[in-house]
């Protein structure tokens, strides 16, 4: 398992790292609001895709409160999203896109408060070392 999540792991940081440098590149070519236009556009046709796959599979909504903490999962998303997009216009990529994957921290602390998850110490140490980092990459 840990061979396969190391390489899952490693295909998601290298696209992730063409998506935050494509998005940096294209948003100095064209300004945030052209790149919210056609990155949504783009979105918009990956997502009717996507529903369309899913319906064909037989994929239905929830019934339960989960339709709810996904609703705002993606809103938190799209508004992240957002910012990203004025923050890569605003400031430089290689500061921007390194401090914005921070948010994994986040993610992982409400996991352990809220979900009950459980931490190894070379994981909290891992995280402190990231904000750390963080800290250095805005100075």
């Amino acid at each position: 398992m840990k061979a396969e999540m190391s390489v899952v792991g490693l295909l998601i940081v290298v696209l992730w790292g063409f998506w935050g440098f494509l998005y940096k590149y294209g948003v100095e070519k064209v300004g945030l609001l052209q790149a919210l236009l056609v990155t949504n556009i783009f979105y918009f046709i990956t997502n009717i895709v996507i529903i369309i796959f899913l319906i064909h599979r037989g994929v239905n909504l929830p019934k339960d409160t989960s339709l709810v903490i996904l609703g705002l999962g993606t809103l938190f998303g799209t508004i992240g999203s957002i910012g990203f997009l004025y923050a890569l216009e605003h400031f430089p990529g290689s500061v921007v896109i390194p401090f914005t994957a921070l948010y994994p921290a986040i993610s992982s602390i409400l996991a352990v408060l809220i979900l009950q998850e459980r931490m190894k110490s070379s994981t909290v140490i891992g995280i402190i070392l990231a904000v750390i980092a963080g800290y250095f990459l805005t100075r």
